[in-house]
């Protein structure tokens, strides 16, 4: 008996595992579950030698393709996450059915701190943009979008000790030292937190926040609105938040959003052209597809006024498309790192939102904007020695950058530079950032700068950098009229 127990027992044990290579040919495509390419399968022999990569290739191939693979995982997760408050699939179990993202704890704990160069550095950029969009007539309003641990941190797991700074405030005590116009929509959001406007089973603001979010940014820009004060709306248990997707991939809990009673003004999508269904492909860039959602235009008919808008947005910013577009004449939302001046029309307003999570996205490259020219250098200066620099065709400018050292001192954070030669001499602050894709290294002192092509600049010229108090000698650099 007892071995007949165990021969049932050893039979149901391969069964189970067998049941789903035996399910292979008939269930449900995990692309179709999942949303992504899944991975090829591999092959014994690449450029004509023995793949040593097989069997981990093969491994990602039969994983991708394992037959009740989403249910398995929402299955672990429903027990490690909703009974054993345990991280699991990046997501942060909190209380009350509370889920963070897992990269919520580092700002949290602020054990992703940045050096005060890279702070100033920021703050120093963010204000080069709004000099330029002021330049232009306009307003400029920086939007740091609080992570959800930050504004909701009472339902964060007690095991995590949060900082009393962090990259966000130490970044909006230099946006304050420089003057330049942000919202502390941290501030904003904490002193509304009290009407649950951030999900609880997503990491973004629900649209009551977003409304709330809205009328702060253009408050901050100082442009008369609709604030929609009043607006009926309904609450309804509709939403599937982006990390409840990523517990429970096969399905999960639904979350709560508010839906608005608003009819807004009718407009059309300048990008992309030829949409006909104006209302689904809102819709659709409104939620986590992010289908060709990189650049959106659109145009407001029912606008008489001129009010035109470039926004530098994230996914945070997708939930605020409505309300943007309702308040302008022509609007551009660009999803990018890297802002691009050269949109921002004259009198326009440009919005600059990017999530705390991703602060220091704001100098991984410098912006496409030509740099502004100086009248003069800092008066005095202590030599750093040589340094190398580069000069780089842009297609529609040309781009000097370069590293510095290490541990050069914070100053100010404004850096300088001087052609000398050619046509005579030019001065003008750079940004304070090292490009890293460029000079393929992993430095965090550098500067970078686009020279305008209308100025004309040819010939041989000698660079000298200034930055923390030094001044450096550059590589020399020949400019034509081709490149300029």
């Amino acid at each position: 008996m007892k071995k007949a127990f165990k021969i049932a027992y050893a039979a149901l044990f391969f069964a189970v595992c067998a049941t789903p290579l035996a399910l292979m040919p008939f269930v449900k495509s995990n692309a179709e579950i999942e949303k992504k390419a899944l991975t090829e399968m591999p092959s014994f022999i690449s450029d004509g030698k023995i793949n040593t990569d097989f069997s981990t290739q093969f491994e990602s191939w039969f994983n991708d393709r394992l037959p009740l693979r989403s249910q398995l995982l929402s299955a672990a997760n429903l027990v490690k996450g909703e009974l054993l408050t345990s991280p699991s699939s990046n997501v942060i179990s909190g209380s009350d059915g509370w889920i963070f993202f897992d990269t919520d704890k580092l700002d949290y704990m602020n054990t992703n701190a940045m050096t005060d160069n890279q702070i100033r550095s920021m703050a120093v950029t963010i204000s080069l943009i709004e000099e330029n969009v002021k330049g232009k007539n306009g307003s400029f309003t920086f939007v740091p979008m609080p992570n959800k641990a930050s504004v909701y941190d009472e339902y964060f797991p007690s095991c995590y000790k949060k900082a009393d700074e962090n990259n966000y405030t130490r970044l909006c005590a230099q946006l304050d030292d420089l003057g330049v116009n942000y919202v502390d929509m941290l501030k904003v959001m904490r002193e509304n937190k009290s009407s649950d406007i951030y999900h609880k089973r997503d990491s973004h603001w629900n649209y009551l926040g977003t409304l709330i979010g809205y009328n702060a940014i253009m408050d901050s820009l100082g442009k008369p609105h609709k604030t929609y004060d009043g607006v009926s709306y309904k609450l309804e248990k509709d939403w599937r938040g982006d990390l409840d997707k990523l517990l429970y991939p096969s399905g999960g809990f639904m979350d709560y959003q508010y839906h608005f009673d608003i009819e807004y003004q009718p407009f059309r999508f300048t990008v992309p052209v030829g949409v006909s269904d104006v209302q689904s492909q809102l819709e659709t860039f409104m939620s986590d597809k992010e289908e060709n959602d990189s650049r959106i235009g659109t145009a407001n008919s029912g606008k008489t006024d001129n009010a035109r808008l470039y926004m530098v947005r994230d996914s945070f910013g997708r939930a605020l498309l409505p309300f943007m577009i309702d308040n302008y004449k022509t609007c551009m939302f660009v999803r990018t790192d890297c802002p691009e001046l050269s949109l921002v029309p004259q009198g326009g307003d440009m919005v600059y939102e990017i999530v705390e999570r991703n602060l220091s996205n704001v100098i991984a490259t410098a912006p496409f904007m030509f740099a502004p020219e100086r009248s003069e250098v800092p008066a005095a200066a202590e030599n750093g020695g040589e340094i190398s620099t580069v000069c780089s065709d842009e297609g529609y400018a040309v781009r000097v950058y370069g590293a510095l050292p290490e541990d050069l001192p914070v100053g100010d954070g404004r850096m300088y530079v001087k052609l000398t030669g050619g046509n005579g001499d030019h001065i003008f602050e750079a940004f304070p950032i090292y490009e890293k894709k460029l000079l393929e290294g992993d430095g965090k002192n550098g500067f970078s700068m686009m020279i305008d092509p209308s100025l004309g600049l040819s010939g041989d010229f000698e660079i000298t950098v200034y930055a923390g108090g030094k001044v450096f000698t550059g590589t020399k650099a020949t400019l034509t009229a081709d490149t300029q």
